[in-house]
């Protein structure tokens, strides 16, 4: 049981990746409970609350300015005794203060804007849930950027194994208030936290050393705040999109629309981990290595992600008889599925490359290019045209060129080729789309006809997928 808090080395990649897939194949159960589960019992309006509580409590990461980012871009690579642990606590220590009066100011402004009770209530618990997962996160970065990938795995495993619990009690019990729920977030989060705390006790236990402690911090903000913008510019690509359908029509259709947004997460969730398990292990690679990797994880993904548009349609027919008062959610799913293609390949691939080549400048850059185009097209469409599809297209054109510039700028330094490559994802994508909303559950056929001839023009990609299953095959 000891061996879950400790802090040596072990397994390499393939026992980080296990335990990572571990931890989001419960994240996965707990992700469908409350995109599938929760809203058959809540209700409408209570499931759009808890929505509205999820995407709020996204954003407490603001706070941190990109500090936890920083401390994983300096110490990325290193191993954990190798860390000044002394420096650390100190560092922890300034964190704590910040987040604690940050967090005293953002109730303040909660409870003097004047929002009715609930909804009051709903963000000051937000808060409360910011300043946990901001306390925990730059510990976290610590362990993920020295390989020890496991612990922050766990953590996950812990908050999201007994919520799934603390669910599906609360469920037989007959509860239909969003509210046990949210508390019962918050409290798994607590236990996260404690975990977290116990594996970094060689760090709380050494002598903290506050000299140059708020040089370093600076340091950290000054590297880690474009990685930090980078990031809420990425995910608020689609998050400006649901705010504004919140303000501007109701809080019934920012239900509606992000049940759709949940479950395109399941896939997102994956790569994250993935993604977080790589970043150390590629960084200890020297660039001809790196460049092998590039070139192979690229040809694999633009191979296989574009099958997962045949999933689809019977999605939408499974779900729809299981969720009937949401099936204008399983329609907007045939306009967002195309977001795990893009971003599952932005994820996984571009921003862990820009990361270990200290390039955070672009990644902020076009993320932020690409945040502001879809911001402008959100605005015409819901403000302007009250239309969520137009807007959820609007999501789909900015992953899109966003995609063709991390192309473009990934080129000029591997020198692959760029052009073919994302105008028949693009082509194929639009078809999809098209295809998917004007043709329902009969677009099967068309878009696996569309699969084939992409396919069959890739063919190279699709014989290194299954040269790589065969040998998977073959070890297992």
């Amino acid at each position: 049981m000891t061996s879950i808090f400790s802090t040596e080395e072990r397994g390499g990649i393939t026992g980080n990746l296990a335990y990572a897939v571990i931890a989001q194949g419960i994240g996965l159960l707990s992700s469908i409970l409350t995109s599938l589960v929760l809203p058959k019992f809540l209700g409408v309006e209570d499931y759009a609350y808890w929505q509205l509580f999820l995407l709020y409590s996204s954003y407490s990461g603001f706070a941190l300015l990109g500090l936890n980012d920083g401390i994983y871009l300096r110490l990325g690579g290193k191993r954990y005794f190798e860390v000044d642990h002394g420096e650390l606590k100190a560092q922890q220590c300034v964190v704590a203060a910040s987040q604690l009066l940050v967090a005293a100011c953002c109730l303040a402004a909660v409870l003097a804007a004047g929002f009715e009770p609930y909804r009051a209530l709903v963000l000051a618990l937000c808060v409360l849930f910011g300043l946990l997962t901001n306390l925990t996160q730059c510990l976290r970065y610590v362990f993920q950027c020295t390989n020890l990938t496991r612990i922050s795995s766990l953590a996950d495993l812990f908050s999201k194994g007994l919520f799934v619990a603390f669910m599906a009690t609360v469920l037989l019990m007959g509860v239909d208030s969003s509210l046990p729920f949210i508390a019962g977030y918050i409290a798994c989060q607590v236990v996260a936290f404690l975990y977290v705390l116990a594996c970094a006790r060689s760090t709380l236990c050494a002598k903290a050393a506050f000299g140059g402690v708020l040089r370093t911090c600076a340091a950290d903000v000054r590297a880690g705040l474009k990685v930090m913008v980078a990031y809420y510019a990425d995910s608020l690509i689609v998050g400006f999109t649901r705010m504004l359908t919140d303000w501007h029509l109701g809080l019934t259709a920012f239900g509606k629309l992000s049940l759709s947004f949940s479950l395109t997460n399941f896939v997102l969730g994956f790569i994250g981990q993935v993604s977080m398990v790589a970043f150390p292990v590629l960084k200890r690679l020297d660039a001809e290595g790196r460049r092998e990797k590039y070139l192979t994880i690229r040809l694999l993904l633009h191979t296989a992600l574009p099958c997962a548009y045949l999933l689809y349609v019977p999605a939408k027919l499974v779900l729809g008889l299981w969720l009937p008062a949401y099936g204008e959610s399983l329609v907007y799913l045939a306009l967002t599925m195309p977001l795990c293609v893009y971003s599952c390949k932005a994820n996984l691939l571009f921003n862990t490359y820009l990361k270990m080549g200290r390039r955070e400048g672009t990644l902020c850059l076009v993320n932020v290019a690409a945040m502001v185009l879809n911001a402008a097209l959100a605005l015409a469409s819901i403000v302007g045209l009250a239309s969520v599809e137009l807007a959820t297209c609007g999501i789909v054109t900015s992953v899109a060129l966003r995609d063709l510039v991390f192309e473009l700028i990934m080129s000029r330094r591997f020198g692959n080729p760029v052009v073919r490559f994302c105008v028949a994802e693009a082509l194929v994508t639009a078809g999809f789309m098209a295809a998917s909303w004007f043709l329902g559950a009969w677009s099967w056929p068309v878009v696996l006809l569309m699969l084939a001839v992409y396919l069959w023009s890739d063919r190279d990609g699709v014989r290194l997928v299954m040269t790589k299953a065969r040998r998977r095959l073959g070890r297992a």
